[in-house]
């Protein structure tokens, strides 16, 4: 009996034990909340904000690719319109007809812009002939400088400047038409145009056979009447559209 007691009172637990738990646990539990918390944004916003970032950037890189693919296929179109015209029928037929003019006059007493003025302001059919073709030339070129002029085609861009319109052809310009054109509108007092002088600059092409210097007085005197009727003519015309 006395065993007994005693094995029960050795397995009834000390009322100490309780208490001491308790606060242990409460003390421990203020340390941890006595250490600083931490702040700020997380991993996952990070990892947003970083996927963010890159679509941005992917969306910007696909829109520039997007932009110069566009940019070049305007400037490839119009590389491609321009070429194709200049070997249509009409611009060949006009190139021959200005080359054979000029190859047959060429050892003429007078300038061969001169024996143009004289066919054009008597009416005659080559006269007329001659001046559609240079008109035509005029026309072409003052297209391509028109889409330089507009960014259409980057004088920058040597690729370009060497095809459009080219050397050979600048020359032309300059040496067959550009006479021609510059005594038409010397003719009826107007300036010379500048797509001449354009070009040349462009291509470092020399002005030996301009016209745009001489002045009314420095034609014929049979070409001066014709001239000084065509510039009343032109006024006329100016006055009456007008009005």
């Amino acid at each position: 009996m006395t065993g007994q007691a005693a094995k029960g009172s050795s397995a009834v637990a000390s009322p100490t034990d309780g208490p001491t738990d308790s606060a242990e646990a409460v003390v421990a539990g203020r340390k941890r909340s006595s250490k600083p918390q931490r702040s700020g944004p997380g991993f996952d916003v990070y990892v947003s904000l970083t996927c963010t970032v890159l679509m941005l950037a992917i969306t910007a890189w696909y829109y520039w690719q997007m932009v110069a693919m566009t940019d070049q296929m305007q400037k490839s179109s119009i590389f491609a319109s321009v070429h194709t015209e200049y070997a249509s029928s009409d611009i060949l037929d006009a190139i021959e007809t200005i080359e054979d003019f000029v190859a047959e006059h060429s050892l003429d007493q007078d300038p061969y812009y001169v024996t143009f003025l004289r066919l054009k302001y008597s009416h005659d059919p080559r006269g007329r002939q001659l001046d559609h073709a240079r008109r035509k030339m005029v026309s072409w070129f003052m297209k391509v400088r028109y889409f330089y002029d507009l960014g259409y085609l980057p004088v920058t861009d040597a690729s370009y400047v060497e095809k459009i319109p080219g050397k050979d052809r600048a020359r032309f310009l300059s040496e067959l038409v550009g006479p021609l054109d510059d005594a038409v509108r010397l003719s009826t007092g107007r300036t010379p145009r500048s797509v001449f002088e354009f070009f040349r600059e462009m291509y470092s092409v020399p002005s030996e056979n301009a016209v745009s210097h001489l002045t009314l007085e420095d034609l014929p005197p049979d070409l001066r009447n014709m001239s000084l009727t065509a510039i009343r003519q032109g006024a006329w015309r100016l006055k009456e559209s007008s009005t």
